[in-house]
């Protein structure tokens, strides 16, 4: 019987040379082989292509953290849906290393899940509709089926995948907490060599058969983290509580119990002080869109204050694979934080009756199979549904792909909550959008801190306006010509 277990992490990347490919998840805080990527940073590997979930620079020292940033002067090209986190200042963390020549590739979470699934099936690629139309199907072959455009996707091939997870046995099996399964199950299928790092190693037949999650046929080296190793959990925990000491961390991971942005309020033509709703009023109104029963994905912003609102028995469902999952984590609430259970955008919740975990491939046949109500955040919408609201066009750094172009072309309903205008004053519902696309009509209704609008195949249709607005205010705020509903009213809020 085959013993997979190394002694070091040294030991278990000394034979990866330079050129590698390597997978390594980075989703929120804990999802991410730190001990591996240090040890790959100490051995000095060159020329690697990474391919990743999310590439956060996040520094805290070496001791606590070592995201797959840590290793980015030893990259030739990285191949990811998120290029960091624009608010830490993600372009600019990266654009030094693309002049100097590092390649990046984009993906979409849903997406590069699909290719690494086509590389461990040893598929040549598939077609895929996520994309047409975007930044990410430039130069690319494109094929209508059936009516519809699809643009052509390469399989990913590694050569190492480096996973984190709770337990694993002699052979190899292993067991992971929470939302750790991640893209972690398809790298390690995908990679010819498998290493994983583990809280705990136990003898072959002490793991329950029914809870492992990834068989040892597909994982090579096993690495225990030591009680002083990075990732450990009183550090994870310790990290926390860092982070809720720092000003963009709090907004970014827990959900503060007041929103602090006042509503916006303008003067009118004729003298009068108008008032725009607030952002958790909007996210009011866009929470009676939904209905007991209904599964829901919350993006960033004003979409996940709905969940503040929400009728009982909406089931919330995280991308990066969790549903049914409870309340989130407060500001003044770090010490509750379980670094096993965060959603897509890195927050901290708490489990409820019902919670389930599953890897990533699972939750895009959620997502892309029209199950879902997803309610999203916008830059901009045109007339016929197209949605930006990933990049303001200046540089492909500047912005989030994530799992938006999964979101916006698969779920059965997609709403948009958004400010009407800019702050200057500028259109957001235009004819044509300006920034580049997330998808192509894809958007159903707009609720925004004026409006509730439809959108139609014959055009936009006013069926809401906010308190004391009226519908010709509105359309003066509004590129497109809007069409007014019969039964048009007044919000009820």
């Amino acid at each position: 019987m085959p013993n997979k277990v190394f002694r070091s992490f040294d030991a278990a990347v000394a034979d990866i040379p330079d050129g590698a490919t390597i997978a390594v998840e980075s989703w929120g805080i804990p999802a991410c082989a730190q001990n591996l990527v240090a040890a790959v940073k100490k051995k000095g590997i060159k020329d690697i292509t990474l391919v990743t979930h999310n590439f956060i620079p996040i520094v805290l020292g070496e001791d606590e953290t070592c995201f797959p940033s840590a290793i980015l002067p030893q990259l030739k090209k990285l191949i990811t849906p998120v290029v960091g986190i624009q608010q830490l200042g993600a372009g600019a963390f990266v654009k030094e290393y693309i002049e100097k020549g590092l390649e990046v590739e984009l993906s979409t979470h849903g997406t590069m899940a699909a290719r690494l699934y086509a590389g461990a099936a040893r598929l040549g690629g598939f077609y895929n509709p996520v994309g047409v139309g975007t930044v990410i199907g430039e130069g690319k072959e494109t094929r209508v089926i059936d009516g519809k455009e699809y643009i052509f996707e390469k399989p990913i091939n590694l050569d190492y995948a480096f996973v984190r997870a709770h337990k694993a046995d002699r052979l190899g099996n292993l067991v992971f907490r929470g939302i750790f399964r991640g893209d972690q199950p398809l790298m390690a299928m995908a990679a010819k060599v498998t290493i994983a790092e583990v809280d705990e190693i136990v003898e072959v037949g002490e793991l329950d058969a029914e809870h492992i999650v990834v068989p040892g046929i597909f994982v090579d080296r096993v690495v225990k983290i030591p009680d002083d190793g990075i990732g450990t959990h009183e550090k994870q925990k310790a990290l926390i509580g860092r982070l809720g000491e720092l000003e963009i961390a709090r907004k970014m991971l827990f959900r503060s119990k007041c929103v602090e942005e006042k509503p916006r309020v303008e003067e009118s033509k004729d003298g009068k002080f108008k008032q725009r709703l607030d952002r958790d009023t909007v996210a009011m109104r866009a929470a009676k869109e939904l209905k007991a029963g209904d599964y829901a994905n919350l993006g960033v912003g004003i979409p996940n204050l709905c969940a503040l609102y929400v009728p009982e028995g909406v089931i919330f469902q995280s991308e990066n694979g969790s549903v049914a999952y409870g309340p989130l984590v407060m500001e003044d609430e770090i010490q509750r934080a379980e670094f096993h259970y965060v959603d897509s955008g890195g927050r901290f919740y708490t489990l409820a009756p019902g919670t389930a975990f599953f890897d990533v491939m699972i939750s895009f046949l959620m997502i892309r199979g029209g199950r879902l109500v997803s309610i999203l955040g916008a830059l901009e919408v045109s007339e016929r549904g197209d949605l930006a609201n990933w990049n303001t066009g200046g540089d492909a750094l500047g912005g989030t792909i994530g799992g938006g172009m999964d979101l916006a072309l698969g779920a059965k309903r997609v709403i948009i909550t958004m400010e009407h205008t800019t702050k200057d004053g500028k259109p957001k519902i235009v004819k044509k959008c300006s920034y580049p696309l997330t998808a192509k009509e894809c958007v159903d209704l707009i609720i925004t801190d004026l409006a509730v609008i439809e959108v139609t195949p014959k055009g936009l249709v006013l069926k809401e306006v906010a308190p004391g607005w009226t519908a010709k205010e509105i359309q003066a705020l509004t590129e497109p010509r809007l069409k007014l509903a019969p039964d048009l009213k007044e919000m009820e809020l």
